[in-house]
């Protein structure tokens, strides 16, 4: 399915592209890795790897949509981890907690 996917994507077949992303949903089946910046597990004591995946994502600057499509959960699913995040580590936005897994040195380099 994935490589399907990325070949409507190439093609650039949009009929072809939401149906295989509704299956997708559907199946709960990831499409795509997508951007994701690695952050170092025991950085942050307390967050779930949920809560880890969700921070690496917006550190790349993924949007919620963008998150949502890749690990197939809604919009209101990411956005409740986001909170989470913020109440766990007390920045007041998302750019905040980026700006914060930068600063205290959380990303672990991607290779």
């Amino acid at each position: 399915m994935v490589r399907g996917y990325e070949l409507a994507c190439e093609l650039e077949a949009a009929a072809l592209q939401r149906e295989l992303e509704a299956l997708a949903r559907s199946a709960r089946v990831p499409l795509a890795s997508g951007p994701k910046a690695r952050v170092a597990p025991s950085a942050l004591p307390g967050l779930t790897p949920r809560e880890h995946e969700i921070l690496g994502y917006l550190v790349a600057g993924s949007t919620y949509a963008e998150i949502a499509n890749t690990l197939v959960i809604s919009e209101k699913t990411v956005s409740a981890h986001v909170s989470n995040l913020l109440r766990k580590t007390h920045p007041s936005s998302r750019v905040e907690l980026a700006q914060l897994a930068h600063r205290i040195g959380l990303i672990e380099p991607t290779t």
